[in-house]
């Protein structure tokens, strides 16, 4: 692009010479044929503004200057020949020569021989036609105009040394200043575009991808082949009004900044994103392209989401202590009242009194799980082998699996990996999270679990082929007391959450109404 504005400067600033000949060699023209009286004469001098006139229509319609040269050289040499024609003289026959001579300002060599050889057509048609005035002519008359022609030629060569060259140098230094400007910044902004870790792309005014960077591909999982005057599907079906509503925004002049919204990548895979999308306008503002800039924020979110789950298990386990505390002392006595009236063997109410025990025990459950809430982080930390705790606990499950025809699978590498952490926590997490499976499978399913390792983290996959869990279930399932069992508290999978914060690990948990549930845990890998 930086080449090609070169270029055209220095073709504009070849026909402004061009031009500065051509025109006052018309007004002189047109100026001595009013003074001498030729009708002749006047016909080619208004022929010439014609022509001129012509040219500055062209050049006002926006035309630009590699194009205009054509007309321009053509305009010029239909003037001399006319002028030849309407008034047959030696003197005209000589300004035969001046395109010949202007074209070679452009250094074109086959523009130069394709001027020649017209001009010496033109010569011949002329000899043919008026041959015999031509001979006519008085060595006087021909002395005189052969000064008059090396006049001009003089006059054309000191402009051209003394007037065009200084501004075409001035043109030049000025031009390669202009380019080494612009390539740098261009550089440096193709530089910055490239390296961006955000994903950055330019849609035309009908959606199709006309530039992308890497962070894009990375992003989204699209090659740039793949995307380059295309439209691909970067949302979900879920955000396809949203995106048109935008479009149209945007169509219309709006801009948005940091926009949070849900995106899509080429294999299905869904992230949540904050966009920055305007319109992209040109010199004489008028809008040629939309930018998209999307920024990757699910670890942002995450941390932040980690935060807030931080600050709730820290409230809720003040808040358990104390109503642990509040409630044990009186439901010791109570419950001790209750096992005496149900020993009892004339006791009137023993129906009642057994309901009574049940529900002491059930209420003796909610403050044990409070208490596990507001337990405070292990001071200290011991090593332990993930493959040895997830045995251990499996080994406990065994006649569960084999009562309710489960058939169970695990899945370790060889390479046992250790972790730091607090080892009985993470079993009371496996066997929460078992316990899930098996009451959510009921008879005959299948439990799979899966060790990874993967640099410097464990991952443990737990999965099943249950009835599985809706949309509403997944988004309160770390809520307190939020359950689906009738027996439930509520606080299982919040004390899950707490244990694995507390061991800097991650859990998240995938289901689909009939299709079962996984459960990733992520945790740091000592060695």
């Amino acid at each position: 692009m930086g080449c090609q504005m070169k270029h055209s400067t220095v073709v504009q600033s070849r026909n402004m010479f061009i031009i500065l000949f051509f025109v006052p060699s018309v007004i002189v023209h047109l100026f001595m044929s009013f003074i001498i009286g030729y009708s002749s004469e006047m016909i080619s001098a208004l022929f010439g503004l014609f022509i001129i006139t012509l040219l500055f229509l062209l050049h006002r319609s926006g035309m630009n200057s590699l194009t205009l040269r054509i007309p321009l050289i053509i305009g010029y040499m239909l003037y001399v020949f006319i002028a030849n024609l309407t008034n047959p003289d030696i003197l005209q026959l000589f300004y035969l020569i001046f395109p010949i001579i202007l074209v070679a300002v452009y250094n074109i060599i086959w523009l130069n021989v394709l001027i020649t050889i017209i001009t010496s057509l033109e010569v011949i048609v002329l000899f043919y036609l008026f041959g015999q005035t031509y001979r006519s002519v008085g060595e006087t008359q021909l002395l005189f105009n052969s000064a008059f022609i090396s006049i001009m030629a003089v006059i054309l060569y000191l402009m051209y040394t003394f007037k065009i060259t200084p501004e075409w140098n001035h043109i030049f230094k000025e031009n390669k200043k202009m380019d080494v400007l612009l390539t740098s910044k261009e550089s440096y902004l193709d530089l910055f575009i490239e390296h961006s870790e955000d994903a950055i792309v330019l849609f035309d005014l009908d959606l199709n991808i006309i530039a992308l960077n890497p962070a894009f591909e990375k992003m989204y999982g699209w090659k740039r082949e793949e995307c380059i005057g295309r439209s691909p599907q970067l949302v979900p079906l879920s955000e396809e009004a949203m995106k048109t509503e935008r479009t149209k925004n945007l169509l219309n002049g709006e801009s948005y900044h940091f926009l949070r919204t849900k995106e899509m990548r080429k294999d299905g895979s869904i992230f949540n994103a904050e966009l920055t999308l305007a319109p992209i306008y040109d010199a004489e503002q008028k809008m040629v392209a939309l930018s998209f800039i999307s920024r990757d924020i699910t670890l942002r979110l995450q941390a932040e989401q980690l935060e807030i789950d931080t600050v709730k298990l820290r409230a809720i386990g003040e808040i358990a202590a104390s109503v642990a505390h509040e409630v044990r002392n009186p439901m010791t006595a109570i419950s001790g009242f209750v096992q005496m009236m149900n020993n009892d063997p004339e006791n009137p109410y023993r129906a009642y009194t057994e309901i009574l025990h049940s529900e002491i025990n059930r209420v003796e459950l909610i403050v044990s799980e409070f208490l596990v809430l507001s337990k405070p982080n292990p001071r200290t930390s011991t090593e332990f082998c993930i493959e040895k705790s997830l045995r251990d606990v499996v080994l406990l499950f065994e006649p569960e699996f084999i009562n309710r025809c489960i058939f169970f699978d695990i899945q370790i590498p060889k390479d046992s990996a250790i972790i730091m952490g607090n080892e009985d926590g993470m079993k009371q997490v496996f066997i929460n999270l078992l316990k899930n499976s098996c009451e959510a499978i009921v008879k005959n399913g299948t439990i799979t679990v899966v060790v990874t390792f993967q640099d410097e983290v464990v991952s443990i996959i737990i999965r099943d082929n249950g009835p599985g869990m809706d949309p509403e279930t997944i988004n309160n399932l770390f809520e307190p007391f939020y359950t689906t069992k009738p027996e439930g508290t509520g606080l299982g999978m919040l004390i899950i959450k707490k244990i694995i914060a507390e061991q800097g690990g991650t859990i998240i948990v995938n289901s689909k109404k009939n299709h079962g549930t996984e459960t990733m845990i992520t945790l740091p890998r000592y060695k």
